[in-house]
C-alpha cells in the first residue's frame, strides 16, 4: 500500500465585491490524497485513490456580524462553533479521516480475489463555499459539492444561502422576499421565463414534457440566491428532470420583481 498526505494552504486574500459597504473574508484551501495499490482481476495491478479538496472562506472581522456567519457556514461541521481557520482545519482533517477509512474498507473482503476494476474504485471529492454577491442589507453564499464514488458517472449539487445584514439570519424560504399575495406573481414570472428557456408553450404538460413536477404543476425551490441581475432559482440534477438535463437555472431580473421585494436585496 502506498499512503500519502498532501495539505496545501493558500495564502489569504481580501476580496469585496458587490456595492456598499462590504463584509471582509478570507479564502482558502485544503488538499488530501492517499493512493494503494490494487490488484485486478486481468492479473495486472493498477493503483487506486481517495482525494479530496476543499475551498473555503473565513470571515476575519471581529463583528457579531462575521461570528454569526462562520458559525452558520460550518456548523454541520462541529457541535460547538468553530473559532478559527487553524480549527475548521482540523476538522477538514479529521473528516477526511474518517472518510479514507471507509474507503479503504471496500478492499477488505472475505477472500484475496483480485478486484473487479469495471467500476472505479476511485473516490473524488471538491467542496467549494464561496460569496456569489453581495450589499450592504444581504449576501448570498454557495457551497458546492461535486464527487465521484465510482459508477457511471460523478455527482454534484451545488446549494445558495441568502442571509441578512447585519444580523446575519438565513432566508430559508424564497416566500420570505415577498408578500403572500404576490407569491403567485413571482411563481407566474418564474413559470413563464421557464417555459420560454425550455421552448414549452403554455399548454404543454410540464410533466409530459419530461420534467418532474407534483401533480403536474409547476413550483420554485428554496434553493435561490441573487446576484447584479437579480433572483434565480437552480434545481440541482434529479431534483426536476434527468441527470442528462442538467442543473436548472430560473432567473428573474430586477426589473420584473422589484416591485414584489418587500425590500432590495
Amino acid at each position: 500500500m502506498i499512503r500519502r498526505f498532501v495539505a496545501i494552504a493558500l495564502a489569504f486574500l481580501f476580496i469585496q465585491t458587490g456595492i456598499g459597504q462590504q463584509l471582509r473574508y478570507a479564502t482558502d484551501s485544503l488538499s488530501f490524497i492517499e493512493l494503494r495499490k490494487v490488484a485486478l482481476e486481468e492479473g495486472d495491478t493498477s493503483t487506486a485513490s481517495c482525494a479530496r479538496f476543499h475551498r473555503f472562506i473565513w470571515f476575519e472581522e471581529s463583528s457579531e456580524t462575521a461570528q454569526k456567519l462562520n458559525h452558520k457556514l460550518y456548523a454541520d461541521l462541529s457541535e460547538i462553533p468553530v473559532r478559527s481557520v487553524s480549527e475548521l482545519k482540523d476538522i477538514f482533517t479529521s473528516d477526511f479521516n474518517d472518510w479514507s477509512a471507509e474507503w479503504q474498507s471496500q478492499f477488505t473482503a472475505e477472500d484475496s480475489s483480485p478486484l473487479d476494476f469495471s467500476f472505479n474504485l476511485t473516490w473524488s471529492e471538491e467542496n467549494v463555499i464561496g460569496v456569489l454577491y453581495q450589499t450592504a442589507s444581504t449576501i448570498c453564499i454557495y457551497e458546492s459539492l461535486d464527487g465521484y464514488y465510482g459508477g457511471a458517472h460523478p455527482n454534484g449539487a451545488t446549494r445558495y444561502r441568502v442571509f441578512s445584514l447585519p444580523e446575519a439570519t438565513q432566508v430559508e424560504k424564497w416566500t420570505e422576499l415577498f408578500e403572500d399575495k404576490d407569491t403567485q406573481a413571482i411563481l407566474k414570472l418564474a413559470e413563464e421565463r421557464f417555459r420560454s428557456e425550455k421552448g414549452l408553450s403554455s399548454k404543454v404538460s410540464l410533466n409530459e414534457a419530461g420534467y418532474w413536477f407534483n401533480n403536474n404543476r409547476f413550483h420554485l425551490t428554496d434553493n435561490f440566491g441573487f446576484d447584479a441581475d437579480g433572483l434565480f432559482f437552480l434545481f440541482n440534477p434529479y431534483e426536476i428532470a434527468s441527470y442528462a438535463e442538467g442543473p436548472i437555472f430560473i432567473s428573474i431580473p430586477y426589473n420584473k420583481l422589484r416591485k414584489y421585494l418587500k425590500k432590495p436585496l
